[in-house]
């Protein structure tokens, strides 16, 4: 994760430029795309050719188009962005003259856009040497690596077969982290934080950044915090008690390298699962797949599979079961209370279900946006928890209360990752289940504790200890 690829100045100004390059089939283009789709056929290249100008003229657009929510770091909703991130990322680290060139380098601070332009131009036209010694400006080497990766239009085979049911002991440490994939200080930072943790089990609510290729769910599972040497994170991954659950930005490149890299590296068959014990279910889903939903789209639609799972697994015996997914069910932000509302019905319909009822999920930890709040127990169906502060930069909450009409929030995470910077603090949730009490603690990366709250499975959703602010920022 270059720190260049997260600002949205230089992102939308390289989509500009390239796209000003593919106009003429210069030999640079030719070779650009004829190594990046590996042919050397003069139709086939510019038939390529005018469909990517096509490509960059719709990224030119969005990257534009896109509010930044003020986030001091840009990642992008859009798919095509994101994988354009994502090569750009690739090739600007391999570049030694241009490390250093982050989100706070002087040359970004530049307010005139002709001078910023000219500085990016400048940028992409230094020689990129890739693994074959092959040389080209870094614009070409930029657009063969885009050529390379997989997109959304062509989304891996959906793993077949459902999950055997984890049994877990009575007492136990499980480290939730949100967001967390991209290989920055803030992810080293948790990453260090959760190792001091020992935990049992380690579970990634999902997203790989900046576009769930192949280079970085391998960067990914380089930085992933359980080794079976605690004290050595290069020691290898322990064998047990690791889960990721999919993410848009995995789905950004098909989904093919969290399908085939991040899950046999875990020892995880699919994208979904069940945790429990006599007191507790834990279950991980995939709402990526379908881009923030649950319920299957068609009945040849292969997510059947992990609906009609998860209504019989809720059909069994009842327990206190937490939901995990990556996409948010509820917001306290119209935005992101508007893009979860498909997924809120079909949970809605899950719970009309016979022999599920209103009153099957007790707790639910999600991710997707960049922030870590408790919502109010009160005026849901179950205790919603977001933490998708996992890494990536993004501004110290400032608001008192949800946007009206969204679901309200009793805390929100206030802290900033250093004294007199605006950048909010990065963190993760450690729960320590010791039979029917869940003691739930939500960590930084400075490896201080915001707060903590306890849950009890046999007391119901409001007979727990309520959450207690440690730093007291929230008041």
């Amino acid at each position: 994760m270059h720190d260049a690829a997260g600002n949205q100045r230089l992102i939308t100004q390289s989509v500009l430029h390239i796209r000003t390059q593919l106009t003429t089939p210069t030999q640079d283009v030719i070779d650009a795309i004829g190594t990046g789709i590996g042919s050397n056929t003069p139709a086939t290249i510019e038939g390529k050719r005018t469909e990517l100008l096509a490509h960059f003229e719709d990224l030119a657009a969005k990257s534009q188009s896109e509010p930044s929510h003020d986030d001091q770091h840009y990642v992008s909703r859009f798919d095509g962005v994101g994988l354009f991130q994502s090569a750009l990322s690739k090739i600007f680290a391999a570049v030694p003259n241009l490390q250093g060139y982050g989100d706070w380098n002087p040359l970004w601070v530049i307010t005139e856009i002709e001078i910023f332009a000219h500085k990016v131009k400048a940028i992409l036209a230094h020689i990129h040497e890739d693994e074959t010694g092959k040389k080209q400006p870094v614009w070409a080497a930029i657009v063969s690596e885009l050529l390379r990766l997989k997109t959304l239009d062509d989304r891996a085979p959906y793993p077949t077969g459902v999950p055997e049911p984890v049994q877990l002991p009575e007492t136990f440490k499980m480290v939730l982290l949100a967001d967390w994939g991209g290989d920055n200080d803030a992810a080293k930072k948790i990453a260090f934080d959760v190792r001091r943790q020992t935990p049992d089990f380690s579970i990634h609510l999902g997203d790989i950044y900046y576009g769930g290729t192949k280079f970085e769910c391998e960067r990914f599972l380089d930085m992933w915090p359980m080794r079976v040497n605690m004290q050595d994170p290069k020691s290898p991954l322990q064998p047990k008690g690791c889960f990721a659950l999919n993410g848009n930005h995995e789905m950004y490149s098909g989904g093919e390298y969290y399908f085939n890299t991040v899950l046999p590296a875990f020892g995880q068959k699919q994208p979904f699962f069940c945790l429990e014990n006599s007191h507790w279910r834990i279950i991980g889903l995939d709402t990526a797949y379908n881009g923030g939903r649950l319920k299957p789209l068609s009945p040849t639609d292969p997510m059947n599979t992990q609906w009609n799972w998860l209504i019989n697994t809720l059909k069994k015996e009842r327990k206190a079961t937490i939901f995990l997914t990556h996409h948010q069910p509820v917001s306290a932000h119209q935005a992101e209370f508007n893009d979860s509302k498909p997924l809120r019905e079909d949970f809605n319909e899950l719970m009309q279900m016979d022999g599920v009822g209103d009153d099957a999920i007790f707790g639910w930890f999600f991710g997707h946006e960049h922030r870590c709040a408790l919502y109010r127990d009160s005026a849901l169906k179950f205790s919603a928890r977001l933490i998708g502060n996992g890494c990536i930069p993004h501004e110290v909450q400032k608001e008192k209360a949800a946007d009206p009409g969204c679901d309200e929030v009793d805390f929100f995470n206030r802290k900033a990752a250093a004294p007199g910077t605006n950048t909010a603090v990065s963190s993760f949730a450690k729960l320590s289940f010791r039979g029917t009490e869940l003691l739930i603690e939500y960590v930084d990366e400075t490896f201080v504790t915001w707060g903590a709250e306890v849950w009890y499975s046999d007391k119901g959703r409001f007979g727990g200890s309520k959450f207690v602010e440690y730093d007291s920022i929230q008041q």
